[in-house]
């Protein structure tokens, strides 16, 4: 797995925050999601609502995947017809040819009556000009669907997941048609049980959940995102990708859930972290989701570690250089990869009163540019904290 990281990859690593934040306490508002709300569970939609329409849209997709599926299926019998007619074709010019050469070593005095004569069982209604043409067309139409993936193939998972890679990193608009490219491909027999889209499609949902403004909304995608990255570990648990939007999408859920589910979610979170570094130890974003995970577990309050105790037979620890370390790494890999990671790596060190290694992290962060929401914030707090030096 590449060790570079989108733009909009950066904006959701925010929900990292999650057992994060799960474990975060007092007023830590900088390491709990941008916008905290009540934490309450997922309703169903009232009829006539939004949500419900919602439903709707997406079970109409539903059942319009199935009509390409069965469209699919019509193509690919069509391009057997044709690979038949190709052959039936071949065979027609190979006896043109033949007779064409006998026809042309004959004596001078072959009538054009007998010429005619040698093509009248294969030429019918076609002149020699409308033959080679309907013949070429027909070759072409042949050729050009040869160099399509076969339905079903390696091939052609490869290209839709290019093609959705290339739209995530895109705009908001892009990212909307990367999902409904997945969301198409989801019930497409060939790929139903493909973990390399459905982590694709956590991705997708945990980008229109950061997005979505209407409660409802942010939950469904939030779910759904776990959902789907779920399942995608039940198939395949050896990717470094599905490990990190497992995590991620279970952060995202964490803004519907209690306090008891949140510290279990965290605890969760820290196995799947470190599996994923296990598979791609060369990743920045992994290293900056495993710092935040133990500031999170750092910042604990004394109620907190009580009801983690009560949970655990060994409840989460970290330290503070434990969070430093790890974002060290990260930077170590790939420097001002992250406006946030260096802030953290400030944070750090104001914690421990190392303040000017704090105001020389502070200063670096604030060079870097701002490409999204998540690194305005990051700046906004950086200008803050650095003022407090």
């Amino acid at each position: 797995m590449s060790s570079l990281m989108s733009a909009t990859d950066k904006s959701t690593l925010k929900y990292i925050g999650i057992g994060l934040t799960v474990i975060v306490g007092g007023g830590v508002a900088t390491y709990a999601f941008l916008h905290y709300r009540q934490s309450q569970p997922c309703r169903p939609p009232a009829p006539g609502s939004d949500e419900e329409l919602l439903r709707q849209v997406l079970e109409l997709k539903q059942e319009v995947v199935v009509l390409k599926n069965n469209l699919s299926n019509a193509v690919t019998e069509l391009r057997k017809e044709l690979g038949g007619i190709q052959s039936l074709v071949g065979q027609k010019r190979t006896r043109r040819s033949r007779s064409t050469h006998t026809t042309r070593s004959s004596t001078s005095n072959r009538t054009a009556g007998s010429y005619q004569t040698a093509y009248s069982d294969y030429d019918d209604d076609f002149s020699d000009d409308e033959f080679d043409i309907a013949l070429d067309h027909l070759e072409n139409n042949v050729n050009g669907n040869a160099n399509q993936p076969a339905p079903g193939s390696k091939e052609e998972l490869d290209a839709i997941c290019a093609k959705v890679d290339a739209l995530y990193d895109g705009s908001e608009e892009d990212q909307e048609e990367a999902m409904r490219i997945l969301q198409d491909n989801e019930l497409n027999v060939n790929h139903k049980n493909s973990w390399q889209l459905l982590w694709r499609l956590s991705r997708s949902h945990v980008g229109a959940y950061d997005i979505r403004t209407a409660y409802d909304e942010r939950c469904l995608h939030a779910t759904t995102a776990v959902e789907h990255s779920k399942q995608a570990l039940e198939l395949f648990e050896e990717s470094a990708d599905v490990h990190k939007w497992y995590v991620i999408s279970l952060g995202a859920n964490t803004d519907f859930v209690g306090t008891k589910e949140k510290i279990e979610i965290g605890y969760e979170l820290k196995e799947h972290i470190d599996r994923a570094l296990e598979l791609a130890p060369d990743d920045p974003t992994l290293y900056f989701m495993k710092g935040r995970w133990c500031w999170g577990v750092y910042m604990l309050t004394w109620i907190e570690r009580k009801l983690a105790a009560t949970l655990f037979a060994t409840p989460p620890s970290a330290t503070v250089q434990d969070a430093l370390e790890a974002f060290n790494k990260a930077e170590e890999i790939q420097p001002g990869f992250y406006k946030s990671n260096q802030y953290y790596i400030a944070k750090c060190y104001y914690e421990v009163s190392d303040y000017s290694s704090a105001r020389r992290w502070l200063e670096s962060a604030l060079q870097l540019p701002c490409n999204n929401k998540d690194d305005r914030d990051a700046h906004r707090d950086s200008s803050e904290l650095l003022a407090k030096l």
